[in-house]
């Protein structure tokens, strides 16, 4: 039967892990790792791009296949709807079989969903594709922001998040736009093929999780997978140090509380009030995501565009935008050059206001060329500043803001939020513009932008150069040292 650790026996065990364990540098296995989840979100990017392609064939009843309005819409929407059963599946697999499984698993139905939509002829079957590719996007899109904070220390985390989570996805996004215009959407399919099977077997070579290591009680495995992933230096050390010593302490409490199972620990944390106001938080991140439009933009971006330049020729308004919204999700990456509180609520607002510009100026355009090009180019600024703070650190924030043992489990649950949301502003998308247009939408979106910032402001403390377990205590005692809400009984009983 298993004993909690007192303190002094779980000190010791912390001194024999590092005095036992070798001393190797990390930058290789990191470089692979963070490689390969590069590459898989640049899939993903190619995912919600080719839809644009997709739904623009539809629309123009191509190769004879007629589907109604609504029956468009719903394919549309589809791919974000089923979102939320890849985020339960991802979870699922990613705490039962560790990190390295779940990718593979979800890049394998990626695959699965772009040889049904290959051989798509019919409604049906552009629905079963959409119904596949949502279930992998999702499971994918949530491991991607959750998976590639426990790969990265404390110092270059938000770094490789803005790479992974905007950079790679925006990149992925503007090349299959560029093809799309080019290209059959049927071609641009199977081109989509590669990357997502290169992104199922390369998972497999991966070094483990530590953090998943350390939620499973496998503490030695998890400080070997540590070193190889951030060697051995003072502050990798110490990150190590906090990570088994906070996972220890959970252990024991939860042997204590009788609340070992996954299910027991989340019917805990429903009870907290910390759980509570993260899930709150969430949900005005999740309503400032929505209303940001990129996802719309990224499904529709051709549909869009048609209707803001009102023609049907805008390779070189998609070039535009879509360059834009690379240079932005480049700007993000000078995160480590400033707080992330400063980069987030300054480009926020400063989007809010492009934004309410190009409202006006659509409304009051006068139908010449050079007018269409002052829409694309405030859109197009719009999208540089939030892929260079909003967007990416959101992403970040996500990674952060919760548990190291139920956040897959928690996000799920916030994320059926999120998913309805981004259905709805595609799936309604038609209509909105149909009713109040393309400067009535925006400038309702700005609204929503303004109030979700303004819930941040006051909510959200500085976290660069934290580690995630020193975040995870802030949020739980309100107190960023770890030893000390360890070290006092009355705290003790809020780590889980």
């Amino acid at each position: 039967m298993l004993t909690p650790l007192t303190s002094a026996s779980a000190f010791a065990l912390y001194q024999a892990m590092l005095l036992r364990s070798p001393r190797t540098p990390g930058d290789s296995a990191k470089v692979f790792v963070l490689g390969s989840l590069n590459l898989i979100s640049l899939s993903n990017g190619i995912i919600f791009g080719q839809a644009a392609c997709v739904i623009s064939s539809l629309q123009k009843n191509e190769e004879g296949i007629q589907l109604t309005e609504g029956q468009i819409s719903l394919i549309a929407s589809l791919l974000i709807i089923t979102n939320v059963l890849g985020f339960g599946l991802g979870a699922f697999i990613a705490d039962k079989f560790g990190r390295r499984w779940s990718f593979s698993i979800s890049s394998i139905l990626v695959v699965i969903n772009w040889i049904v939509l290959y051989r798509a002829k019919d409604f049906y079957e552009f629905v079963l594709s959409r119904i596949i590719g949502g279930i992998a996007v999702g499971a994918l899109w949530k491991l991607v922001i959750f998976v590639t904070a426990e790969y990265t220390s404390s110092k270059t985390r938000a770094f490789f998040l803005n790479m992974v989570t905007t950079v790679s996805p925006a990149i992925g996004t503007a090349l299959i736009h560029v093809i799309g215009n080019i290209l059959h959407w049927r071609t641009v399919t199977l081109i989509s093929i590669i990357p997502s099977v290169i992104g199922a077997v390369i998972p497999y070579f991966w070094v483990e999780s530590p953090h998943w290591l350390a939620s499973r009680r496998k503490f030695e495995e998890c400080q070997t997978a540590f070193r190889k992933l951030h060697g051995n230096t003072t502050n990798s050390e110490r990150e190590l140090l906090l990570l088994l010593k906070m996972e220890t302490a959970k252990f024991n409490n939860a042997i204590e509380t009788n609340s070992e199972p996954t299910f027991k620990r989340l019917l805990i944390a429903f009870k907290r009030k910390y759980f509570w106001e993260l899930l709150l938080m969430s949900m005005f991140m999740h309503a400032y995501i929505a209303a940001g439009s990129k996802l719309v933009f990224t499904s529709l971006a051709m549909v869009m565009l048609k209707d803001i330049t009102g023609t049907s020729d805008v390779l070189l308004f998609t070039l535009l935008v879509d360059s834009f919204m690379i240079i932005g999700s480049c700007i993000s990456l000078f995160i480590r050059k400033t707080s992330v509180r400063t980069l987030l609520f300054s480009t926020g607002f400063a989007a809010n206001v492009v934004i309410v510009i190009f409202s006006f100026c659509f409304y009051f355009r006068n139908g010449q060329t050079y007018f269409n090009w002052i829409n694309v180019c405030l859109l197009a600024m719009f999208f540089i500043l939030v892929n260079s703070g909003p967007y990416p650190l959101l992403d970040a924030i996500f990674s952060e803001m919760f548990p190291l043992e139920l956040k897959l489990y928690i996000f799920s649950i916030s994320g059926v939020v999120l998913v309805v949301l981004l259905s709805l502003t595609i799936f309604l998308f038609p209509y909105i513009v149909n009713a109040i247009g393309y400067h009535g939408l925006f400038l309702m979106n700005a609204g929503i932008m303004t109030i979700s910032l303004g819930y941040m402001w006051v909510k959200w403390p500085e976290t660069k150069g934290r580690t995630l377990q020193e975040i995870e205590v802030y949020f739980k005692a309100n107190n960023f040292d770890v030893e000390e809400v360890l070290s006092k009984e009355q705290t003790m009983n809020l780590i889980i």
